[in-house]
């Protein structure tokens, strides 16, 4: 496993260790692959492929850090890195689900030793993060569920949702799992000869996206976005629905890891909002797919969440978190919350 140290950057080195646990960033995108392979929490977006496209993207660093103990990676943390007006920052960028921290599988059958082992790492990891850093604002995957480490430390922690399907063998059973609503919006659109077609150029997926905030700015600039894909191309699956005169009303980009497949981008033209092809899109996927879960990524706006509920998934909540290594930068978010 190489270990990036930097002369002139001595955090980047061994930091505060904790009961024999010391933090080296991880520059070795294998090393670090086959550790999230089966890392708790891992998911395809903290893997080297899917942190190149944030840099990628965004035009800034990536990094992972490993939490060590007895040379073996117990432990890790992502995100991207960015610098302004003099304050570095890491965070899981926009578009993003989850990059947040990971863990190695539990050595012991016994709840306590894991939390234990969590507990450990944490320690080592958030003061280091902290000291290196004047924010940090990262977002966990559904499977980190215990972060008072961070609570406890001062940091404030957000709960989200996404929805996840369980995918069976007959997907019958899942169609009937479907709000009716959503069953008679799909009978809709095949009426009306709506087709979903594999593939979709950048530019058009692009336009897509920026149509969804009806002429207003986006959250994520189309330009960044469309480096991301560019880079991660390779990496995803693409599928589209055209209507009988060929228009293509929505596009999804999908990304299969492992038995989970995951909706991560869409763009929409609301010209067709009402027709039901979005919604015959997803189930047209789902029948097909051969994962065996799927993962909506996100469910936080109620318009979003009444869609996605919709196909008959479970509720599942991950948790995002904030700390402060500058008491300035604190100061600052402290006052903006209590003002909004």
């Amino acid at each position: 496993m190489t270990v990036k140290k930097r002369a002139s950057d001595e955090s980047i080195g061994v930091s505060r260790a904790e009961a024999g646990t010391e933090i080296r960033e991880v520059d070795d995108a294998r090393c670090w692959d086959d550790f999230a392979s089966s890392a708790v929490g891992a998911t395809p977006f903290s893997t080297s492929p899917f942190l190149q496209c944030a840099a990628a993207g965004w035009q800034t660093p990536h990094r992972a850090f490993g939490a060590f103990r007895h040379g073996r990676l117990v432990a890790g943390v992502t995100g991207l890195e960015s610098n302004r007006h003099g304050f570095r920052r890491l965070s899981t960028p926009e578009l993003f689900p989850h990059t947040g921290f990971l863990f190695r599988p539990a050595q012991s059958a016994r709840p306590a030793a894991q939390e234990s082992e969590w507990s450990q790492a944490l320690r080592t990891l958030l003061p280091f993060l902290k000291d290196r850093y004047a924010q940090i604002r990262l977002s966990c995957a559904p499977a980190i569920n215990d972060l008072r480490e961070a609570s406890w430390d001062g940091w404030s922690l957000t709960p989200r949702y996404t929805y996840q399907v369980e995918l069976p063998g007959d997907r019958q059973k899942l169609w009937e799992s479907f709000e009716r609503r959503t069953r008679t919006t799909v009978r809709k659109a095949e009426r009306e000869g709506y087709r979903v077609e594999a593939g979709c150029g950048i530019g058009e997926i692009v336009r897509l996206y920026q149509l969804v905030y009806n002429g207003t700015a986006p959250p994520v600039a189309p330009s960044i976005l469309e480096r991301c894909l560019d880079s991660i191309q390779s990496q995803v699956e693409i599928w589209r629905i055209d209507s009988t005169t060929g228009e293509t009303a929505s596009a999804v980009v999908f990304v299969r890891w492992q038995s989970t497949l995951y909706a991560w981008l869409a763009g929409a033209n609301p010209a067709f909002r009402d027709t039901g092809a979005t919604t015959l899109l997803y189930w047209k996927i789902l029948e097909s797919t051969s994962a065996t879960c799927f993962d909506f990524v996100g469910a936080n706006m109620q318009a979003i969440a009444l869609f996605k509920r919709g196909f008959g998934g479970r509720v599942v909540n991950y948790l995002s978190l904030e700390g402060f290594g500058s008491p300035v930068l604190r100061r600052l978010s402290l006052l903006r919350r209590a003002l909004q």
